[in-house]
């Protein structure tokens, strides 16, 4: 566990928005931790947090709100270096296309994903959560990705997602490359195949493999 995740967790805990915000951009701004370290081993970790409310228990929807907008203020006030970061870096001239199912709405991770690819110089079309299928497609057709990335984090929207996916395969053939990920689908990994993804991907390193093979 990164040795800076229990000093963000003291702000967090408290749902003190300034303090975990300006922990972040000073962080990375003195060099204490790398953007892909602030995601992975600070943000999501605490995000997982978040997910020790139970459906049943309804006082907690609140704090989960609060805690999940403090995280995606940070990955905003952040995003400048992400500019700064994937302007240093040679474009590869191929798009990724991001968004969750129909009635998925956690989509913060999916964003966190998406600057990783942009840092790695893939061209970023972010849809985000709860997408109609039918405008997956109509993205597809006027943005023309090579990669569709498809996340879900509730396990009660496999379905939707395997809708998604037919839909994407019956519209566009096997031109296009399903990435899946999520914590719905790396918990049970038989799930990706089932669902005809490609690729399962679940870090940055998995990111800079993928663009290895891609700038080769």
């Amino acid at each position: 566990m990164n040795r800076h995740y229990f000093s963000f967790m003291e702000h967090f805990e408290k749902k003190d928005k300034d303090a975990c915000v300006q922990f972040a951009v000073k962080g990375l701004s003195g060099g204490l931790f790398t953007l892909p370290e602030l995601y992975e081993e600070i943000l999501t970790p605490a995000l997982f947090t978040i997910d020790e409310c139970q459906d049943e228990d309804k006082g907690c929807i609140w704090d989960e709100h609060v805690k999940t907008g403090i995280v995606k203020t940070i990955i905003e006030s952040v995003y400048p270096l992400v500019i700064e970061m994937k302007n240093n870096k040679k474009p590869l001239g191929i798009k990724v296309l991001l968004a969750c199912p129909e009635r998925e709405l956690h989509d913060v991770g999916l964003r966190m994903i998406a600057d990783m690819f942009a840092i790695e110089g893939y061209e970023i079309v972010f849809v985000g959560a709860n997408t109609p299928r039918d405008q997956v497609s109509i993205a597809i057709n006027i943005e023309k990705p090579k990669y569709v990335a498809i996340s879900v984090t509730d396990h009660y929207h496999i379905s939707e997602a395997k809708k998604l996916i037919e839909e994407i395969r019956n519209d566009h053939g096997d031109g296009i490359k399903v990435i899946l990920g999520g914590r719905a689908i790396k918990n049970n990994m038989e799930l990706f195949s089932a669902l005809g993804g490609d690729l399962f991907m679940d870090s940055y390193s998995d990111i800079k493999r993928l663009r290895e093979g891609d700038a080769s």
